[in-house]
């Protein structure tokens, strides 16, 4: 059996003491299945630059099928 990717999605946490609790989180869908991690962060990054704040936290999220047959 196998496993086909079917879509991935990446979650940012962002803090600043502006937040309630500190943190915002925001999940960015669609995200390219060749995307590498360098990619993610450096996305990340610059989001948490345009907004003012510090990005605390990324985690790629996947779906994938199994293969049955």
């Amino acid at each position: 059996m196998n496993f086909e990717l079917l879509e991935q999605s990446v979650q940012y946490t962002f803090a600043s003491e502006s937040y309630t609790n500190g943190k915002l989180t925001r999940t960015m869908k669609n995200v390219a299945k060749d995307a590498s991690a360098n990619t993610l962060a450096q996305v990340g990054q610059a989001l948490s630059s345009l907004q003012g704040d510090t990005l605390s936290d990324a985690i790629l999220i996947q779906k994938q099928n199994i293969k049955l047959v």
